[in-house]
């Protein structure tokens, strides 16, 4: 007979799957086959910001003075905060050792600086820092999510015996 537990950790991972397999298509699948014109190392440069806030600010920018772009600029900053909350809430149920807030925060870290330099290099995508800095937040969310209730359940269970 499989137990709770197992079934859970079971769910749980194919949860993280499914949800890779999308996040891999949504970073990386839907732009294979745009390709823009000119050097490729003039293409690589012009996607970089490593000045944190720059992209935000530009965006918050755009979203109070252009009502017609107010809802792309919504998308991109929620959209990069809301996308990694999965993570938040699976990981430290796939992997316990990440139950640890700085285990965490520090796999994150690799995770996205991964995926900005894929983006990068393949010229899928951007290598921002304001993209490190709304996804840590969005997967924090989650993580804050995930331990409150871990918590709730080994209180409810302590409380029963």
């Amino acid at each position: 007979m499989v137990s709770r537990k197992n079934s859970f950790e079971r769910i749980a991972r194919l949860l993280f799957l499914a949800y890779c397999l999308l996040m891999i298509w949504l970073l990386f699948g839907q732009r294979i086959g745009f390709w823009q014109e000119g050097n490729y190392f003039e293409n690589l440069f012009a996607k970089v910001n490593l000045i944190p806030f720059a992209t935000i600010s530009s965006q918050f920018e755009r979203l109070w003075n252009n009502s017609y772009l107010a809802r792309h600029c919504f998308i991109n900053l929620a959209g990069n905060i809301v996308m990694f909350v999965p993570f938040g809430l699976l990981m430290p149920a796939v992997w316990k050792q990440l139950t640890s807030l700085w285990r965490f925060v520090l796999c994150m870290t690799a995770v996205i600086v991964l995926i900005e330099l894929i983006q990068l290099f393949s010229l899928l995508g951007s290598l921002d820092v304001d993209n490190y800095i709304l996804n840590i937040i969005g997967s924090l969310i989650g993580f804050c999510i995930n331990r409150t209730v871990y918590e709730i359940i080994r209180k409810n269970k302590s409380d029963r015996h």
